[in-house]
């Protein structure tokens, strides 16, 4: 095309114009990312100030700017990337290893918008159909980077879900190590001083069946510490750890109202931990939205996990919504994310009458393999 504006008011992205400033904004693309870190660290942003944190920083940056080149150049946006949001998402934790809060990374993002915007509104300056380019290539430019922001939360949000696990794992350990040391050694004691005096004093269960009923005693308190020990050294506890991550993420949406329950049942510990994970974000939105969204008194989430099956619902007593009316990114992604795990979800609310999010996913052997 020529660069002539459509019947839409919209200009073909095939023509030159386009592909021309896709191309200058890649050729200057690092006078973009130096002037980005520049601006990072006279705001004290460690993301600019920590050579280690700016090196990912400056890859997300790159990966941001070649989108909005691809659609500048081609029109379409770039293909979805799912290895790069993975890595986006281990990023969430590596900034709290690094000591950095979520909030600069929140910062940097609105930054680095700004930033974006400004050169390619310089870059435009005097060029045809300039307005065009520029409502073409935002919607990218705030997509990209909303998409790692909230990729950025969940990798914070599922760190913090291992720290809970790893905290649980721990004082099972302990208190089978205490358990193990203190009644396994003290009754290994009581048996080998009772086979002592047998032997001493010539005596046996068949002499003496009070010294059988004893010895007996001892070797079912052997048998139950072995059994308690192994059990602590090997539950995994993940729906314990489940439960007290949404309780922390509701506590820290700093809510006087609503009132919000959290009941987690799955008494045999039958949830493997890779499911787990997936199912703290879903739920974890689920409650967001609830807390954000609904103006609700109530919010409650239940869970409850048998043999071959895990369900749950989120339940609020909120202003409520039509959901035929409201496609936005976050529904799509939980009926994407209950997808990939075989599940089903379903969601029933109506204006004024509170909202229900149900779900239920299936639990596979192959589930445990990552346990």
């Amino acid at each position: 095309m020529d660069g002539t504006p459509k019947r839409d008011g919209t200009v073909g992205w095939s023509d030159p114009g386009s592909a021309e400033l896709g191309d200058e904004l890649l050729a200057r693309e690092d006078e973009v990312l130096d002037s980005y870190r520049r601006m990072l660290i006279e705001q004290k942003n460690p993301l600019g100030i920590n050579p280690e944190a700016w090196i990912t920083c400056r890859e997300q940056g790159r990966h941001i700017l070649t989108e909005c080149i691809h659609v500048l150049r081609h029109g379409g946006p770039v293909p979805f990337n799912q290895q790069i949001l993975k890595k986006t998402r281990r990023l969430g934790g590596t900034r709290i290893s690094q000591g950095i809060a979520p909030i600069y990374s929140v910062r940097a993002g609105s930054l680095f918008f700004q930033i974006v915007m400004d050169f390619l509104g310089r870059l435009c300056e005097g060029r045809p159909n300039s307005e065009q380019y520029l409502m073409r290539v935002l919607p990218v430019l705030q997509t990209a980077i909303t998409r790692r922001l909230e990729e950025g939360a969940t990798g914070y949000d599922l760190f913090l879900l291992d720290v809970v696990r790893d905290a649980a794992q721990e004082g099972r350990h302990g208190m089978a190590r205490e358990i193990h040391d203190r009644i396994g050694s003290a009754a290994s004691l009581a048996l080998r001083q009772l086979e002592l005096y047998e032997l001493t004093q010539n005596v046996s269960a068949v002499t003496d069946p009070r010294l059988g009923g004893l010895k007996q005693a001892i070797l079912e308190t052997l048998y139950t510490t072995r059994d308690v020990v192994t059990e602590l050294r090997t539950r995994t506890d993940t729906t314990r750890s489940l439960q007290v991550a949404l309780s922390a993420f509701a506590t820290s949406m700093v809510f006087d109202e609503p009132a919000v329950e959290i009941r987690v049942e799955d008494s045999d510990d039958l949830l493997p931990r890779a499911i787990g994970d997936d199912l703290f974000i879903i739920l974890r939105e689920c409650l967001r939205n609830a807390l954000a969204h609904a103006s609700a008194s109530r919010v409650a989430v239940d869970v409850r996990v048998v043999t071959g099956r895990v369900t749950a619902a989120v339940r609020d007593d909120g202003v409520g919504f039509s959901p035929e009316s409201r496609r936005g990114n976050g529904l799509a992604s939980l009926h994407e994310r209950i997808q990939l795990l075989g599940g089903r979800i379903a969601i029933a609310s109506a204006p004024g009458a509170g909202t229900t999010v149900d779900l239920s996913i299936p639990l596979f052997e192959e589930n445990h393999a990552g346990d």
